[in-house]
């Protein structure tokens, strides 16, 4: 699945290339002679700011206080394994692999971030026994990692029989977790917890999970929704809880978002793909800064999207990693944007540790309506497009549609709809705002006015030379088409003409006779009169 180009391999040889960027600051790297996996940060309480970094061959943990040098501090040496999670709680780095292709198992890898800077840090290994049903298990590998705000580990696609969330209570003891209980309904390949709610990415099921752990001995199903792609890979949750995120793991696929602000139900909302390094690229792990999706992306890098607006999704930044293209399994593994300093760690398979930093540019958005002027109800299945690119789709049933973009300024937008006058709107994009406007269409047959037609009478008409005028009322002066056909039917003449200034002048050089002339505005009939040349 890897597309490599020849440009890039020549690049990739002297180990620099240009990289693509957008509103992403590139601070500092770090290079490796080991593929790396994911990455996790930490902070200590003085300040110092830490890489965790997923190594094919184990655990790295690099300062990045100061990004531009970034220094590994230590190596932990495991088992060969293209997987690695990091996850931390309190002065302490979980850390698991998934599958090896050699050496023997770390189990749980669990360090003393206190010990981080002496010449041999302090860490040990655990395997822990759980039980399901009647079975017990030695716990040798999981998929992912993930530590809520109580202090309960939580291990995900671990080897049990359907490797779902093994549960485990730090709180005791960090350096040996204690087995409190097990969902294993489905497989999961990723996960989330806030107070009692686990959300679960089941990747083969290809679903969003919903599971209740207020008893964790005994978690249970609450409700669950296929996503876009239908392999959900990672899922993410909102700071005020109401809303989730999930990517998934295919070619040209999406993260989408979903409300869950009632129990029984999820409500998909929208999605988004990154705008750069082609449609095929593939959206790994998401996170949520604020109301910011913080993604990595194989082959396209780092990604930024503003959700303010979870039902519009809008990328505003993006910053590319790798020489690569296409939809391999290569390039950014990981990102993690919670360092107090604001950087985001972002690692990149085959390049290496990045320190990026980010203003995090803020979208403009729109909230439509396309409405009857007459009626005030909306116009189902308009057409709304911006001229100059961008936006082009159809509202919704009721006349509604959303829309957002990182480019500012004034638009012009263009509603469209069989039976109404088309009719451009100046719309004035800001950054961070949301603006709500009603664009009014008005049919063919409303008055323009007391004495103003749509089309005025032929003038002059009988024409002595075939040259004439036609008036046009102002509203109506743009995209029309003049026809005229002889007596039996036969188109003769044709005229089009995207902007009339004023009266529109024809010089049909046809021969004497009797005549149809008909206008069209916007692929519409707006008159049909006879024309006599003499």
């Amino acid at each position: 699945m890897k597309k490599y180009l020849a440009l890039c391999l020549i690049v990739l040889s002297s180990g620099v290339y240009a990289q693509n960027r957008k509103g992403i600051t590139k601070l500092g790297s770090l290079t490796y002679s080991q593929n790396l996996n994911d990455v996790w940060g930490y902070a200590d309480s003085v300040g110092n700011e830490y890489a965790l970094v997923g190594v094919k061959n184990g655990l790295s943990i690099v300062d990045v206080t100061n990004p531009a040098t970034p220094i590994e501090k230590q190596f932990i040496s495991g088992g060969s394994s293209i997987w690695r999670d990091i996850k931390t709680w309190s002065h302490y780095a979980y850390v698991m692999h998934d599958g090896l292709s050699s050496g023997t198992s770390d189990g749980l890898l669990i360090v003393d971030m206190d010990s981080v800077n002496q010449a041999n840090p302090k860490f040990v290994k655990r395997f822990p026994l759980v039980r399901e049903d009647t079975t017990f298990f030695i716990v040798q590998r999981s998929h992912n990692l993930y530590i809520d705000e109580k202090g309960y580990l939580y291990m995900f696609g671990a080897n049990t029989p359907a490797g779902g969330a093994l549960i485990f209570d730090l709180n005791a003891d960090p350096e040996n977790p204690a087995f409190i209980g097990n969902y294993d309904t489905h497989y999961l390949h990723d996960g989330v917890v806030r107070g009692d709610t686990l959300w679960g990415g089941a990747i083969i099921n290809g679903t969003l999970r919903w599971v209740n752990i207020r008893n964790r001995a005994n978690p249970v199903d609450v409700t669950s929704i296929a996503t876009p792609f239908t392999f959900t890979h990672n899922v993410w949750f909102s700071d005020n809880n109401k809303y989730v995120f999930t990517t998934d793991e295919r070619s040209g696929a999406s993260i989408a978002s979903y409300d869950v602000t009632d129990s029984t139900n999820i409500t998909y909302l929208d999605e988004v793909r990154t705008s750069y390094g082609g449609s095929d690229v593939i959206p790994h792990n998401t996170h949520v800064l604020n109301d910011f999706l913080v993604t990595s992306y194989y082959t396209s890098g780092l990604q930024i999207v503003d959700a303010s607006n979870p039902d519009i999704l809008v990328e505003t930044a993006y910053y590319d990693t790798s020489p690569l293209t296409g939809d391999g399994y290569n390039g950014a593994w990981g990102a993690y944007p919670y360092l107090p300093s604001g950087n985001i760690l972002v690692t990149d398979i085959e390049q290496g540790l990045f320190v990026l930093n980010s203003s995090y540019p803020r979208a403009s958005f729109l909230r439509g309506l396309v409405k009857d002027s007459a009626t005030q109800v909306g116009i189902p299945n308009a057409n709304v497009r911006i001229l100059s690119g961008g936006l082009n789709e159809s509202v919704d049933i009721f006349g509604f549609f959303n829309f957002g973009q990182a480019d500012t300024g004034i638009f012009q937008i263009e509603a469209s709809k069989a039976g109404y006058l088309t009719d451009t709107f100046d719309v004035e994009f800001k950054a961070g705002q949301t603006l709500v406007k009603e664009f009014p269409l008005r049919t063919f047959d409303f008055a323009v006015g007391e004495s103003e037609q749509l089309v005025s009478d032929i003038y002059p008409n009988p024409t002595a030379n075939g040259q004439f005028e036609i008036s046009i009322a102002e509203s109506l002066r743009k995209n029309i088409q003049v026809e005229i056909y002889s007596i039996d039917g036969a188109k003769v003449f044709s005229l089009f003409e995207q902007t009339v200034t004023s009266n529109l002048i024809i010089n049909s050089d046809l021969s004497p006779g009797v005549y149809i002339l008909k206008v069209n505005h916007a692929g519409i009939e707006i008159s049909t009169q006879k024309l006599k040349i003499d």
